[in-house]
């Protein structure tokens, strides 16, 4: 009986310390995870592979649930139906928007809520917004499409006939770096004649700059004699304008008058002047006639 007893004893103590170690856990668990939480009904159109049950709910990156179930909506085949239970004091508004997230590179997906002021949801469900996944997906076909155009092109861009210009270009380059050492020479040898001229320019622009500082007194002199000389031009022309108009009568009368016996004077010395002429030939042909008569010329014509 003794013994009987010392199980029973031993047994009420194990029992009693299961108790109580549940007692805590379960006090424990309750502290720390007692929350109330509401119902949504969030609707996904296309797949929602990688979100599970028990996935993982945030608000702008922040925990506030859990995924409680995942299926095709019976009304809509195109669409998944996913009930999720968020904190009630997540501040879920008519503006709130779901979209799936990657978590890492694990490939599961996550809900994340956000809000859109532009947009407002009149059902009591949570309105989906297509996730960046979802966009990256849609666009892969033309990412697809503008890499194969790029491979593309990249392959035109490489093509033997390219290759060998490209190969033959870096030859010339090559054989134009080579002369590059020959070519740095001639610049040297140009420079130094171009500082050669640029010396004798100077030098010489000092003498001329000395040669016209020693004229200047000469040039200044020169210049002082041309004034002079302007200036006595200057007076005899006023003094000929004067005489011009004290004998202007005159002038006229001159002209009126006067030329025309001049003319007439010079038609007579030409007229004189020619005779004379004629006679200094005559006499320079037959000088005896000075002496004799000449003889009479001419044609006797019988009676």
């Amino acid at each position: 009986m003794e013994r009987d007893a010392n199980y029973a004893a031993v047994g009420a103590f194990v029992l009693l310390i299961g108790l109580a170690a549940a007692v805590f856990v379960y006090w424990y668990s309750d502290s720390r995870d007692h929350k109330d939480y509401d119902r949504y009904e969030i609707y996904f159109t296309g797949s929602v592979s990688g979100l599970d049950k028990g996935a993982a709910v945030r608000y702008l990156g922040v925990g506030v649930g859990r995924v409680q179930n995942i299926r095709v909506d019976p009304r809509d085949s195109g669409r998944v139906q996913v009930v999720v239970d968020i904190d009630t004091t997540t501040p879920v508004s008519a503006h709130t928007v779901a979209q799936l997230q990657l978590q890492g590179v694990t490939g599961l997906l996550y809900i994340d809520l956000m809000e859109d002021r532009e947009n407002r949801r009149t059902a009591p469900p949570v309105r989906s917004a297509p996730s960046s996944f979802d966009v990256f997906l849609s666009s892969l076909p033309e990412l697809l499409a503008g890499a194969n155009h790029v491979v593309d092109r990249a392959q035109r861009l490489f093509d033997d006939k390219n290759l060998n210009s490209v190969s033959s270009a870096l030859a010339n380059l090559d054989a134009a770096s080579r002369g590059l050492p020959k070519i740095s020479q001639n610049l040297n040898a140009l420079v130094t004649e171009l500082r050669g001229a640029t010396a004798q320019l100077t030098d010489a622009a000092h003498t001329a700059r000395g040669t016209i500082e020693a004229a200047r007194p000469d040039v200044e002199q020169a210049t002082q004699r041309l004034r002079q000389v302007a200036d006595h031009l200057a007076s005899a022309s006023s003094e000929l304008d004067h005489m011009l108009a004290e004998n202007r009568q005159d002038i006229r009368a001159f002209t009126r008058d006067g030329l025309p016996e001049i003319e007439r004077f010079v038609r007579e010395g030409r007229a004189a002047a020619a005779d004379i002429r004629a006679l200094s030939n005559s006499l320079r042909e037959n000088p005896a006639q000075l002496l004799y008569e000449p003889q009479a010329r001419g044609v006797e014509i019988p009676k």
